[in-house]
């Protein structure tokens, strides 16, 4: 076990990072006191000071350093985990600078721009003897812990059968290709990897596995339909690179099969649900993860969300309340940034680790895979890297 305070490093200050700032507040408000804010880095060196303010407001003033350059960080820090929160075609070269330097990392999802990258990542990390994390919080979340219960333990569906979630919506005024927004790093393929499926998608993936286990086999259309265009710098206009719109089955090995539909291109009335369903009844949340899980049997018996979360925390051992929801935090990213510190701390396994992470994207790439080669592809083939053409190009972009 580490004896001294883990000093920590807060590495991209955009969107999600200040979640991560947040739950890492959060932690030593409640008094959980075993790190402290050391650096923050980012580009943008005034998101990295608004940062490096916020969190001193939580350790009696004391400042972090703020830096816009990692190796200089790196050089001058002495550093023991850093939380990566930049673009994802950047997560594998901070991930291993900091790797190198004796660090443990959680990386913000996915885990990496490409397969190819998320290998590499997991080799260095092992290299070095080095802890690497996947930040992960929808599964943490009580309502999907509950379906996980009601699925796995105690068969409340019967044997599980099959899945289908949906996402459908439009843009406003979708006959404007021309759009009055910043084309930015999400929207090209080379620097986000994707778009929806990969980006938010990854949760759900890492759902289904939770739920289901192993998946085997992925057939896709992935399209980008609206063709928008969106402004740079200079007043022209780029078209997006990744897909609007995404339809994939799914199955996994033990014969379950599901179908998953993503997209923005549909204008008029859009629908968003995700039920699970087995032999003898189902689980049904609207939205896109189950925070609101609702049981119906074949006899039109039902069982409403607050009876089942009550049944299920109530079923909690006083071990497993400890492991799963630590200090009573219920919270997702408290609690992902908390199994994050604490794996750190105790020098154990995170619940998700590197792998953990680049199985659920990989089933994300596989579904660009197949849409890429209009064929289905196996889960296996796409996580060891041996179908690669969708991501082709973004390996030879960053030299991956």
């Amino acid at each position: 076990m580490q004896k001294d305070k883990i000093r920590l490093a807060i590495i991209g200050c955009g969107g999600m990072a200040r979640a991560h700032l947040n739950a890492y507040i959060y932690l030593k408000n409640q008094g959980i006191d075993i790190f402290d804010f050391v650096a923050m880095c980012d580009v943008d060196q005034n998101r990295a000071q608004e940062f490096a303010s916020k969190a001193a407001e939580s350790q009696d003033n004391v400042q972090p350093n703020v830096y816009v350059d990692i190796n200089e960080m790196l050089g001058k820090e002495s550093l023991n985990a850093a939380d990566i929160c930049g673009p994802h075609f950047l997560h594998h070269t901070l991930a291993i600078l900091c790797f190198e330097a004796g660090l443990d990392v959680m990386v913000e999802k996915p885990l990496a721009v490409t397969i190819r990258a998320g290998h590499k990542m997991i080799q260095s990390a092992e290299a070095h003897n080095r802890i690497l994390a996947t930040a992960e919080q929808v599964r943490r979340w009580v309502g999907p812990r509950t379906v996980e219960w009601m699925i796995n333990k105690e068969k409340m569906i019967g044997q599980p059968r099959m899945f289908f979630r949906q996402g459908i919506g439009g843009a406003t005024d979708p006959e404007n290709l021309l759009r009055n927004e910043p084309m930015v790093w999400r929207k090209d393929k080379l620097t986000s990897g994707g778009n929806g499926i990969i980006d938010g998608g990854v949760h759900y993936v890492d759902l289904l596995i939770y739920f289901f286990g192993e998946p085997d086999e992925i057939y896709a259309r992935v399209e980008n339909l609206n063709q928008f265009q969106f402004q740079v710098g200079d007043g022209d206009y780029v078209p997006q690179t990744v897909e609007d719109t995404a339809l994939a089955t799914i199955t996994f090995k033990n014969g379950v099969i599901g179908q998953w539909v993503s997209t923005g291109a549909a204008p008029g009335r859009g629908m968003g649900y995700n039920s699970y369903h087995g032999s003898i009844g189902s689980i049904h949340s609207g939205g896109g993860y189950p925070q609101q899980p609702e049981l119906q049997l074949w006899d039109g018996s039902k069982q409403e969300k607050d009876d089942l979360q009550k049944a299920y925390m109530e079923s909690l051992s006083q071990e497993e309340k400890d492991r799963l929801f630590p200090h009573d935090i219920t919270e997702g990213v408290a609690l992902e940034v908390y199994d994050f510190l604490d794996a750190v701390h105790t020098r154990r396994r995170p619940e998700l680790d590197g792998v953990d992470g680049l199985k659920a994207q990989a089933v994300c790439n596989a579904i660009y895979e197949s849409g890429w080669c209009g064929e289905s592809v196996k889960f296996e083939d796409v996580y060891n890297n041996k179908i690669t053409g969708y991501q082709d190009e973004i390996n030879e972009e960053w030299k991956i």
